[in-house]
């Protein structure tokens, strides 16, 4: 392969592109209400489709990084593809929620997990001297996704039906994504940018030793960091997911108004995206992500005491601008501690802790609520898991910096 000053970038807009389709799952309660009053579901029973599909989509994550460094990126991209679209396709023909389950939630979410690790990492690889602001722009591309597709989603639903529109889309992701995947090649080990001097910390990173999965597991500071991302997760995902009703509830919101509420989060989420991804490359990644969860917590201890709408807005603000940062900030560090030669896969192995915040953050808060009828006691609850998280930084880096020095 003949590498020029393009390929980088063309391997960084195959990249953006994909992560806009395989985003869709953020707008995938659109089809709630319709697939619920055509086949007398419940809320309940369709959103464990979405459960299902996040903890697929992490558990499978290491797989895909393997495809990924075994049989290229742009293979592991296709074979989960078909599973992706095909899924989506198949989510048009379900008239029951075991096949909902298992065309969305294990077909779909399968797919999906398979071609994440095939594609943030193999960009980061490509960009060690912008780790953090190439990070920062994928992880946009994905908050941009549900701004362009939600509108034609719903377009497709009012027009076609939800069952057609799942079909429709699932030959958009097809083709869109099919269509950009061959421009993801991987990165030649030891290749660095022409012309680039490294300072004194990325030769360094550069010359971390490569830990492969057994490996890894058997050191502490992996531990440290799939605890510390469960916990960052779960933080943020407590008031991700249940911003709408919490503004109906403590502010006394309208369902419209809450709804308002959920895109301004959503856009203040990518806006944290792309300024952590310059944070990072500033601040380098402890302090990014010490910042990241300070800036979490302290934005679920201001929602213990928000009342009024401006004030509410404010504060998730603050809590989608500090969440979109936690991916961005987190993988690249994981190929900072851990080499990139098993980057793809080492990266997947860890995201699994990202779905089991991503399950427990919601119950954590749901669970609150019943017992006492407010959020006030999720959000001190996720203010600290954010602390301790900040602990488990503070024990990682000086873990990491062992390692560095061995």
């Amino acid at each position: 392969m003949k590498i020029t000053k393009a390929t980088r970038w063309r391997v960084f807009a195959g990249v953006w592109i994909q992560s806009l389709f395989t985003s869709a799952t953020a707008f995938f309660s659109l089809f709630c209400l319709p697939f619920c009053n055509q086949f007398g579901w419940s809320n309940s029973d369709f959103s464990m489709a979405y459960t299902i599909y996040m903890f697929i989509y992490c558990a499978v994550g290491f797989l895909g990084g393997i495809l990924a460094e075994k049989l290229q990126p742009r293979v592991a991209i296709y074979i989960g593809l078909v599973l992706f679209a095909g899924g989506w396709i198949l989510t048009g023909f379900a008239s029951s929620i075991p096949f909902l389950y298992i065309a969305y939630g294990v077909i779909a979410g399968a797919g999906a997990g398979t071609i994440y690790p095939a594609c943030l990492p193999t960009a980061l690889k490509w960009f060690p001297d912008k780790s953090g602001s190439i990070s920062g722009l994928v992880q946009a591309g994905a908050a941009c996704g549900p701004f362009i597709m939600s509108p034609i989603a719903q377009m497709l639903i009012d027009n076609f039906g939800a069952p057609m529109a799942c079909k429709i889309l699932g030959v958009v992701f097809l083709i869109g994504v099919g269509a950009v995947a061959w421009m993801i090649v991987p990165c030649p080990d030891g290749w660095t940018p022409e012309g680039w001097v490294p300072s004194e910390q990325q030769s360094k990173e550069l010359h971390t030793k490569d830990y492969n999965i057994p490996q890894m597991v058997k050191t502490p500071i992996f531990w440290v960091l799939l605890v510390m991302f469960i916990f960052a997760n779960a933080a943020g995902t407590m008031m991700v997911s249940a911003t709408s009703p919490i503004a109906q509830t403590q502010i006394g919101l309208s369902a419209m108004d809450a709804a308002l509420c959920v895109s301004l989060m959503t856009l203040f989420n990518m806006f944290g995206r792309l300024s952590f991804g310059v944070i990072y490359d500033k601040l380098k990644g402890w302090n990014s992500l010490i910042l990241v969860l300070i800036l979490n917590g302290i934005s679920m201890l201001m929602l213990t005491i928000a009342h009024s709408f401006a004030y509410f807005v404010a504060c998730i603000a603050l809590v989608g601008f500090s969440f979109g940062g936690l991916l961005v900030v987190f993988a690249p560090m994981v190929k900072t501690i851990f080499g990139s030669k098993y980057y793809n896969r080492n990266y997947g192995l860890i995201f699994i802790g990202y779905g089991i915040g991503a399950f427990v953050g919601p119950k954590i808060s749901a669970s609150f609520f019943d017992a006492t009828g407010s959020y006030v006691m999720g959000f001190i609850g996720s203010a600290i898991l954010a602390a301790v998280a900040v602990l488990l930084v503070i024990v990682a880096k000086k873990l990491a910096n062992k390692m560095l020095s061995a």
